[in-house]
């Protein structure tokens, strides 16, 4: 099946609204999972909680969802404060920023770190949120202690079935790295492969967004 995996909202409901008409555009798109940070930035942070909500879409909870200074309603709270940390499937794990117990406020950004989440955990696929920006690493790499980065822009990639990778597709909201651009992602569980999907839109400020 295809899994739609989108990220850092943070609030910005119309770039949210763009992402899922652009989900449904496909008409092949069987799950959505959400990588956490609903909300903190933009104007609509219950508006996003409770569309999510209404999609039923499955979403683990980020460093925004658990500390912020938002004016929400108590259940919403408590329902971001409920979120699990990741979710595990298939050999698949969804987390925000990384699945590490003891190291799980590192943000996965140098082949170091990525290399302790392989050393550590056998997922065939960790996907992570918390960066805004796209990357992949794999775990097959010729440098002891160090995984291989990969360059990583729009389209598809191919994985190999004998690697094992960390992958972010990048944010909804606040993109750093490469321009004002909405990211999503796509993975392919048949094909084993990976789409990067961006400039859907571009971000104006108080999380607004045009076509």
């Amino acid at each position: 099946m295809k899994i739609a995996i989108i990220s850092d909202i943070h609030g910005n409901l119309k770039a949210l609204k763009t992402v899922f008409q652009d989900i449904q555009s496909r008409g092949n798109i069987e799950q959505i999972i959400c990588l956490g940070d609903l909300v903190e930035g933009g104007e609509f942070d219950r508006e996003v909680v409770e569309l999510i909500k209404e999609k039923n879409i499955p979403c683990v909870r980020g460093n925004h969802d658990e500390f912020n200074d938002c004016d929400l309603p108590k259940n919403i709270k408590q329902w971001l404060q409920d979120l699990p940390e990741k979710i595990e499937f298939n050999n698949l794990c969804f987390t925000h920023i990384s699945p590490r117990e003891k190291a799980k406020q590192w943000a996965i950004t140098n082949q170091i770190e990525a290399w302790n989440v392989f050393d550590e955990f056998d997922y065939q696929i960790c996907f992570i949120g918390h960066l805004h920006y796209p990357i992949m690493y794999g775990e097959k790499c010729e440098n002891y202690a160090e995984s291989a980065p990969y360059y990583v822009d729009d389209g598809i990639y191919d994985l190999d079935q004998n690697d094992r990778f960390i992958i972010s597709f990048g944010a909804i909201a606040y993109p750093r790295h490469g321009g004002k651009f909405i990211r999503y992602g796509i993975y392919d569980t048949r094909e084993n492969s990976v789409e990067f999907v961006t400039k859907i839109g571009y971000l104006l400020p108080f999380g607004l967004c045009k076509k």
